[in-house]
């Protein structure tokens, strides 16, 4: 029985990261799901292929605006 997984180039696994909310519950299901419950050959997968971080931005609450008593 073969049990190596043999990925392309902008897999299932980065886009199924990308795609969730949750990175770290996800690492570790893509971690059982794809690598046999070993979360270092995913890390090191990872390492190999950059992943699109999310950056957050912190939004700015606007001002109050400004009002006329007529």
């Amino acid at each position: 029985m073969d049990n190596v997984i043999k990925f392309k180039p902008k897999d299932i696994v980065l886009k199924e990261l990308e795609c969730s909310i949750d990175k770290e519950s996800t690492k570790k299901m893509l971690a059982f799901k794809y690598f046999n419950n070993d979360f270092n050959a995913l890390t090191i997968f990872l390492s190999k292929h950059k992943t699109s971080e999310v950056q957050h931005i912190n939004y700015i609450e606007p001002k109050r605006q400004l009002e006329f008593s007529f």
